[in-house]
């Protein structure tokens, strides 16, 4: 195969929302979701969806699209539906504006470069900004807790989606899980619904992802500790942030729909080292210094790394599976 040949089959691969089957020049396969690409490599979640792999692109001999391509189902259902059911100017997933973005929430730069990369958009600086179909796409990196409101207020969006890394609530839950928020409750136990349509929806296009549907509790504090997370867990409850509420407020209180999705960093019975608790002072020194301080604490931050590339990685996943959706609500001239 030629070099140009195999470029364009690893682009349709990185493009394509369905599962692979890649053929290793030994002869070999491989079935699974390409979420990342370079020059010299692609990198895969197998087909469980729970172990990713690496392979050499001098290693492969053919790449077939085999999988059904989940997404695309889902956009032509949603067209078929609103076709079939709807006026032309309506969502199929209920009220919202008829003009106006969507506004991507996130906390952290990090998650804000996996969204840009998931959705093709440009960064500058805190901000990500591009388009997916007819719709303008906003992204804004908030910082750890807040800032929703005035997003809202300024952005007039259509739709608001909080996505970005959390802890586990739920013993079942690895670092690169992803958790499809059902509700979001804040510390005094107020609590809101997700959208019923478009979480569904959402759920259909992640279909063949590890994925988990269930609550979401955030807090005004960073649950750093095995016995704060247990605080905090109760039956469906699946995993702690600090930014899903109130961003689901923030779009409640304006009537604009809104979903949550959230990638596992640190599970349950696990700790996050004492610097964490100050997000604001930014992680470099404090983690440097942290790793200096003995062979446990090096350890540490190792496993907080990989458990921060897993959610990175299965963030982008999401977010590009659900670019249908995000593209799918019709802007008016």
């Amino acid at each position: 195969m030629t070099d140009a040949r195999l470029a364009e089959l690893v682009e349709r691969a990185f493009d394509y929302r369905g599962y692979v089957t890649l053929r290793r020049t030994d002869g070999s396969e491989l079935v699974g979701f390409v979420y990342d690409r370079s020059a010299s490599h692609l990198d895969l979640f197998d087909e469980t969806a729970t172990r990713r792999v690496r392979v050499s692109l001098t290693d492969v001999a053919d790449i077939a699209f085999t999988g059904e391509d989940a997404a695309r189902k889902a956009q032509a259902v949603w067209e078929r539906r609103k076709g079939a059911l709807e006026p032309r100017d309506t969502s199929a997933w209920g009220e919202w504006r008829e003009s106006g973005p969507v506004l991507l929430l996130v906390a952290l730069d990090r998650e804000l470069r996996s969204a840009a990369r998931a959705l093709g958009l440009v960064r500058r600086g805190d901000r990500a900004r591009g388009h997916l179909g007819g719709n303008e796409v906003v992204g804004l990196a908030l910082g750890v807790g807040g800032g929703s409101h005035r997003a809202v207020v300024e952005e007039q969006p259509r739709l608001v989606v909080s996505c970005g890394f959390s802890g586990g609530l739920d013993p079942a839950l690895a670092p690169g899980d992803l958790v499809l928020a059902t509700a979001v409750r804040d510390e005094t136990g107020d609590e809101l619904t997700a959208p019923p349509s478009i979480r569904q929806r959402a759920a259909e296009v992640l279909g063949g992802l590890r994925h988990f549907e269930g609550e979401l509790v955030c807090t005004t504090a960073v649950a750093a500790t095995e016995e704060e997370k247990l605080a905090l867990a109760r039956p469906g409850a699946l995993a702690v942030d600090m930014e899903s509420y109130p961003a689901a407020r923030a779009a409640a209180a304006s009537g604009i729909p809104w979903l949550a999705i959230r990638a596992i960093v640190d599970p349950l019975r696990s700790s996050l080292p004492a610097f964490t608790r100050d997000p604001a002072a930014g992680y470099v020194a404090p983690a440097l210094k942290y790793a200096l301080s003995g062979p446990r604490a090096a350890a540490e931050l190792v496993r907080l790394a990989a458990g921060a590339r897993a959610a990175a990685a299965a963030l982008e996943v999401a977010l590009r599976r659900l670019r249908p959706i995000l593209g799918a609500t019709e802007a008016r001239a």
